[in-house]
């Protein structure tokens, strides 16, 4: 609402967006967002914390195979839900959509993708508590890197040069104004096979990164009343 306010005061746009570019964006970003939220890196922090950890370490599956369940169920209910809301704020705010079919099939991938690094992001700094006990400063640090550079707080194209540069090189925007502009049709079909592709490198580059961090922080790992 505040950016569509804003596109109208300044005749009817702000750069490439209209008011109703605008209420797509937003649209879209909110079922984003809802698809690929991640909270375990909290929920860690108390287990490592209280000396929970150390019995699920003993299980045969990983813990994260545990929280990627809780995570899948918890949006099998929430979204279905969310998407009568958008379609009543899409027809209220006049959101123009400039999908075509091909969006919509690649936005799948897409937002799959941005889940699971999202995910695998969350889990990476879950993994440093193994070190620091809490981590709830870092995390709202990086919530706060999410809020700039992941299209929250405005479209990618719309930071001021050098911010939407970083922005652009940051894993931050693939986890949610990737699939974002996708789906609210706002990408080419090239530029959307690069998206994808650059989601792929972060998610990768992620995994690597969990794997190093977690083998590493297990083996240190020194439970209370373990």
């Amino acid at each position: 609402a505040a950016w569509t306010a804003a596109a109208s005061t300044q005749g009817g746009s702000i750069g490439d967006f209209s008011t109703a570019d605008f209420a797509a964006y937003y649209v879209c970003l909110s079922l984003v967002i809802q698809i690929t939220n991640a909270w375990d890196a909290y929920d860690f922090e108390f287990e490592v914390r209280t000396g929970r950890l150390a019995p699920k370490l003993l299980r045969p599956l990983h813990p994260l195979h545990y929280a990627a369940m809780s995570s899948i169920v918890h949006k099998l209910f929430t979204v279905p839900m969310l998407l009568p809301v958008l379609i009543v704020l899409a027809w209220r705010f006049n959101a123009h959509f400039s999908t075509q079919p091909w969006h919509v099939v690649l936005f799948v991938p897409s937002v799959l993708l941005a889940a699971v690094l999202r995910f695998t992001f969350g889990w990476v700094l879950a993994s440093l508590a193994f070190w620091t006990t809490r981590i709830t400063s870092i995390m709202e640090f990086y919530d706060r890197l999410l809020f700039l550079f992941a299209g929250t707080i405005a479209p990618l194209s719309l930071l001021p040069g050098p911010l939407a540069t970083l922005g652009y090189a940051l894993p931050f925007g693939y986890m949610i104004w990737a699939p974002t502009e996708i789906l609210r049709g706002g990408t080419t079909l090239v530029p959307t096979f690069q998206l994808i592709g650059i989601q792929l490198v972060w998610l990768l580059v992620s995994w690597v990164a969990f794997r190093i961090i977690w083998h590493r922080g297990v083996r240190q790992f020194s439970a209370v009343g373990a």
